[in-house]
């Protein structure tokens, strides 16, 4: 499987991943986060699953009013979970992602159900001991500016006790004005 890892503060949102399958192998563009426009998708669970929702679905241009007034909820779920749900076979997806865009993220659960990923979450084989290297962290004085390296501590827990969480790991940043950056890969 995989470990994914989102962090926010109040200017960025980051989302991290690492490059591992769940054979034995190490796909070198085995990329677990797509970027479309100002959007990050993390997807983590089936193949088939994952594939669809990265790269089956156009995710829409969130509306000025939505991105000013912080009205996310709604917008999501009627929006975009709408574009999954023809995926999604039985109720359930099999998989878990993580969308991010204008610094905020959200977790849709195998459901399809949407939550705020604030200040942060993971998700995948590897997400619980990521969980656990975040627990303390988003009380540090210095959270809102350096989330992003806690994340890559907890892709580094998931990654010493987790045999499916390995490989080199992908960071983006997703800002306020929907502005995106990758970190270089390998980080």
């Amino acid at each position: 499987m995989t470990t994914i890892v989102t962090t926010t503060g109040n200017n960025f949102a980051t989302l991290t991943a690492d490059q591992g399958i769940t054979s034995n192998l190490i796909h070198p563009d085995m990329h677990k986060i797509v970027q479309q426009d100002t959007w990050l998708i993390g997807v983590a669970g089936s193949a088939r699953v994952c594939d669809q929702l990265q790269y089956g679905i156009e995710y829409p241009k969130p509306p000025i009013e939505v991105v000013r007034a912080g009205k996310w909820l709604k917008w999501i779920v009627t929006q975009v979970i709408t574009l999954m749900e023809p995926i999604v076979k039985d109720g359930e997806m099999d998989a878990e992602a993580l969308l991010i865009t204008h610094g905020k993220a959200f977790l849709v659960s195998e459901n399809l159900s949407v939550l705020s990923a604030k200040p942060y979450w993971a998700i995948g084989s590897g997400a619980e001991l990521a969980l656990g290297s975040l627990a303390d962290k988003q009380y540090e004085n210095d959270w809102h500016k350096n989330h992003d390296l806690s994340a890559l501590r907890a892709m580094e827990a998931a990654s010493m006790h987790d045999p499916n969480t390995r490989g080199s790991l992908d960071q983006y940043r997703s800002y306020t004005n929907g502005k995106v950056i990758q970190r270089s890969n390998g980080v």
